[in-house]
Order: structure tokens, then C-alpha cells, then sequence
């Protein structure tokens, strides 16, 4: 997984790798970068988030923030739909680029406490 934001990328520069269980989802994938980011850091980098979670993910709708863009490919360049299906199994050797804050965003949404 790749991270576009700031605060996240200067502390992890080459991204993030993880080797998962066969049913992981995206949504397991950014609980493993939640738990590395706590290893490097006492607390969560970018100010006013509790986590990478509590950036991107709005927990009681089951979907992402309507400014979060996500691109998700397998190793043989299909596309992943985990925008509108975040829980679905990732096959194995899938790439997701993570922009918490993507571009040209009008419908901002503040992070939901949970």
C-alpha cells in the first residue's frame, strides 16, 4: 500500500507490505498500517486523526470519505473496486494507492469519532 499524504509518507517512504490471511480485506490492510505507523510513532502523524482508519473510513456507513481517492490493482493490472466494496478479499500481490485528501473534492467530510 501506497500512502499519499504527507505526514504518513515522510515516516514510511517506501510504502507499506504486508503478508495477510487469504480473506483480508483493504479495511484489514489499513488496521496492519495503523499498527506499524503506532510502532514508529506515539501518536498518529497527521494532527486531529487518531489513525489512518479514523482518516479514510467513515465506520458506521461502511464506506470511505467522499475526498479519499483509492486506486487498487492486482499484480496482472485488474482493477478492485474496494472503494465501493471495501471488505472484499484482496487477491494476493494487490497494490492499493491510499490519497486520504484526493484533489477537486467539493463534498468535504469531517472523520466521524467512533
Amino acid at each position: 500500500m501506497i500512502v499519499r499524504q504527507p505526514d504518513v509518507s515522510r515516516i514510511f517512504p517506501n510504502s507499506f507490505q504486508f503478508s495477510l490471511e487469504d480473506d483480508a480485506s483493504f479495511i484489514d490492510v489499513l488496521r496492519m498500517a495503523d499498527e506499524e505507523i503506532r510502532k514508529k510513532c506515539e501518536t498518529f502523524p497527521a494532527k486531529k486523526y487518531k489513525s489512518l482508519l479514523h482518516m479514510v473510513y467513515h465506520p458506521y456507513e461502511n464506506r470511505f470519505y467522499k475526498q479519499v481517492a483509492i486506486q487498487a490493482n492486482t499484480s496482472s493490472l485488474q482493477f478492485l473496486n474496494v472503494r465501493e466494496n471495501p471488505l472484499m478479499p484482496l487477491p494476493n500481490g494487490t497494490t492499493v494507492i491510499l490519497i486520504p485528501h484526493g484533489g477537486c473534492i467539493t463534498d468535504w467530510e469531517e472523520p466521524v469519532e467512533q
